[in-house]
């Protein structure tokens, strides 16, 4: 960090997050694009007579990924180009002139998709022999991490999304640990409930009860494979009540825990159901009370709490005591 920003930084230590994006860290994100894709201010026309035939295939790659992500923005919503960009004399500055002028929500949309294709993107690139890039995508990710942290947005990519963070401790204490466990064992149907989760939170109000019933999910499923691989039979439509009552029965969790893992479980079936004051029979009028936004964060949170505790629990299972 330079000097100017360690001055900043220091005189006004964040106090939050913010959920903005700022223009400074918008063209940030156009510059670890130039480094892990390459850029050319080229428009894309198939022969400009002023370029060698080498670099006007360079040219055309570069303006081939880029237009990728494009047509794939544009798919998604559904549109044959994107307003933001319509002065765009190609797909690199279109792209470019999206993430500055488009709103947070569909900026995020390009980070995602960009930095989710960047691996792929940038084999292309290689195979060609043409382009050389600055650096991988591997680095890509952590500059544009570290850029997130820098200006205090409360957002980070992680496993191939974009999701929302409000707490810098539970972050690193609790979801990027369980989200380490789920990935590299075999967890993948509770990983991606988890990841579902993440979403609807990320989306805001009109998700945060989808939110609540993936944390639900993700914590059955993890019972559920610890099961399996424990070989507890279960029956196929046992709740986590009934799982956790089951791995309880086997020494996974100690007695004296059983309170807490019973009121995670009471929170998590009662939460959607109890939320919406639902008012069948009167038309237009039935109107669901909002999920609030802090119940959402503390179920996802306590979620990861307690998945991390499971598959531990789950690994130190059986081992000799000292």
């Amino acid at each position: 960090m330079l000097f100017s920003k360690r001055k900043r930084s220091a005189a006004n230590p964040p106090s939050t997050h913010q959920y903005e994006l700022p223009i400074e860290f918008r063209n940030q994100v156009i510059h670890i694009w130039t480094q892990s894709i390459g850029y050319s201010e080229a428009p894309f026309v198939e022969q400009p007579a002023h370029y060698y035939e080498e670099e006007l295939q360079a040219i055309q790659q570069i303006h081939h990924v880029y237009n990728l992500i494009y047509r794939d923005l544009c798919e998604e919503y559904g549109v044959l180009s994107l307003p933001e960009s319509e002065q765009a004399k190609g797909p690199c500055q279109a792209l470019r002139l999206f993430i500055q002028g488009a709103q947070t929500d569909r900026a995020l949309d390009a980070i995602e998709l960009s930095f989710r294709l960047m691996p792929s993107l940038q084999q292309r690139l290689r195979n060609t022999g043409l382009v050389r890039t600055s650096i991988d995508a591997e680095e890509a990710i952590e500059k544009l991490n570290s850029r997130f942290r820098e200006h205090a947005i409360g957002y980070r990519f992680e496993q191939g999304r974009v999701i929302r963070i409000d707490s810098e401790f539970l972050q690193t204490d609790a979801v990027e640990p369980a989200l380490r466990l789920l990935r590299n064992g075999a967890f993948e149907g509770a990983l991606e409930e988890f990841l579902v989760a993440h979403k609807h939170y990320r989306q805001g109000a009109d998700h945060y009860d989808d939110c609540l019933t993936n944390c639900g999910k993700s914590l059955e499923s993890t019972l559920k494979t610890i099961c399996d691989r424990r070989k507890w039979s279960y029956k196929a439509g046992d709740t986590a009540s009934k799982l956790l009552e089951l791995v309880f029965s086997k020494g996974l969790i100690p007695n004296y825990l059983q309170s807490h893992f019973s009121a995670l479980r009471t929170t998590l079936d009662s939460g959607v159901p109890t939320i919406r004051n639902r008012e069948g029979g009167h038309g237009s009028g039935e109107k669901p009370n909002a999920v609030p936004e802090y119940l959402a964060a503390y179920q996802l949170h306590l979620t990861a709490s307690a998945i991390l505790f499971l598959i531990r629990a789950n690994e130190d299972f059986g081992r000799a005591k000292p």
